[in-house]
């Protein structure tokens, strides 16, 4: 099996192919990590603390709008630019800690993000989950996906369930590994058409997800590839 390119393993595209209840977006974090967020393009997204408020806000004025709740100790924020795909970097500060925030611009609408502090220990997380950062996580779960490798401290599946992405396209989820709070999914995207199809991860954004990595985006007839996502685990998992 070919290996994920470094460029896209590293990369943490705000994509998905899970089918999630709302966009609400849940980011654990503590003092002094930096967490992963999406935001529109085009509209505000509002971004609180679960118990907490925001006393302080430190960015790049230049690269984002602020509007601040003082009331309910939130904010909301959109980027300068309708058409930036730049990730925005913020720090946020409440009475316990301050959390970074990489927040990568696209296209959808409003959206909300909660930030949820020193969450407790899961019993139960994978020793992926227990390395700390979530971007080290991220990169560590999709060179273990990559290489098909099965860590025993994660529940590993092998659903073969089809899915109907557009007519001419069809994806297979083929294997999915499950940790505590995360699940890695590896697809195979095959081209069952007549023409060329052309896809981005963008085309295939819904929210909810950490990661996302398309090995190839243009394939002929008959041509397949595989595709892997990394997304939070739901109470149905």
């Amino acid at each position: 099996m070919t290996l994920l390119k470094p460029s896209l393993v590293l990369l943490p595209l705000l994509l998905a192919l899970s089918n999630p209840a709302s966009a609400l977006q849940i980011l654990d974090a503590k003092d002094g990590e930096t967490v992963l967020g999406k935001i529109s393009q085009k509209e505000v997204t509002r971004i609180s603390f679960e118990r907490s408020r925001i006393r302080k806000v430190t960015g790049n004025a230049g690269e984002f709008v602020l509007e601040k709740d003082e009331e309910k100790g939130q904010i909301f924020i959109r980027p300068v630019s309708p058409d930036s795909t730049k990730p925005i970097n913020l720090f946020v500060t409440s009475e316990r800690s301050t959390v970074a925030l990489l927040l990568q611009p696209v296209d959808t609408p409003s959206d909300t993000i909660v930030i949820r502090e020193a969450r407790d220990p899961l019993k139960s997380a994978s020793r992926m989950e227990r390395s700390g950062l979530h971007v080290r996580t991220i990169k560590n779960l999709l060179l273990a996906m990559a290489g098909d490798a099965l860590p025993d401290d994660m529940e590993v599946r092998e659903p073969g369930q089809q899915f109907a992405l557009w007519p001419g396209v069809r994806l297979t989820l083929q294997r999915a590994w499950l940790g505590a709070g995360i699940v890695g999914e590896k697809y195979q995207l095959a081209n069952i058409g007549s023409a060329d199809v052309n896809l981005a991860e963008r085309d295939l954004y819904k929210p909810g997800v950490m990661a996302v990595s398309l090995e190839q985006g243009n394939l002929r007839p008959g041509e397949s590839t595989n595709l892997f996502v990394i997304r939070e685990r739901r109470a149905n998992d």
